[in-house]
């Protein structure tokens, strides 16, 4: 599946939708939780009431979760080094299996960059993100019966900030896919990218 020569880097989602609807439905399996427990001495059939309409959407996107991964597994990038210099220019390949009649109907990618800002703690604590560059990104796929292959040039604007992070500013590399696919459900992609600093010839 992989070049020897290429690094994979790993899919960091989210896998289904747009991420917010997992983290919505783990807050609810939790609070759902709680409050049954709270009030099973009191009233138990409304206590498993709540325990049960709290499970059932997350049941629901467990196997939403679990079909997917069952068609397309998990993707990867591949690249031949990393990190890449600002004003880097150069080709990424996304790679996936495809399994039980999976196959891609459309898919858009994006190079972004995002700076994420943390000040003060506690009630003082606020935070900004804020993407920075977004530019779409043309995509090359080549029919294949069980693997997605889909071949990505990129080119890092050599203006751009290069990678950071302290404890209270990020800024990060990333390309975006989001995919829509035909026998199971749709998804995204994120694959973090390690840019350097530009090199300066003397």
């Amino acid at each position: 599946m992989f070049d020897a020569e290429s690094i994979a880097l790993p899919d960091e989602g989210p896998l289904l939708g747009k991420g917010i609807l997992q983290v919505l439905v783990v807050l609810l399996l939790v609070i759902g939780w709680i409050v049954g427990f709270n009030i099973m001495r009191t009233d138990p059939g409304i206590a498993w009431a709540v325990i049960a309409g709290s499970t059932l959407p997350a049941a629901i996107v467990g196997l939403l979760l679990s079909r997917l991964l069952r068609r397309i597994g998990r993707a990867n990038l591949l690249i031949k080094d990393t990190p890449v210099p600002l004003g880097w220019s150069g080709t990424v390949t996304y790679v996936r299996p495809l399994r039980g009649g999976a196959t891609m109907q459309s898919i858009e990618a994006r190079l972004q960059c995002e700076e994420h800002v943390e000040k003060g703690k506690g009630k003082h604590h606020k935070e900004w993100r804020q993407v920075v560059v977004d530019e779409p990104l043309s995509v090359q796929s080549a029919p294949m019966l069980e693997q997605l292959r889909v071949t990505i040039p990129i080119r890092i604007p050599a203006a751009g900030p290069s990678s950071f992070q302290t404890d209270d500013n990020r800024i990060v590399w990333w390309v975006r896919l989001r995919l829509k696919m035909e026998g199971c459900p749709n998804t995204r992609s994120s694959f973090r990218l390690e840019v350097a600093p530009a090199v300066v010839s003397k």
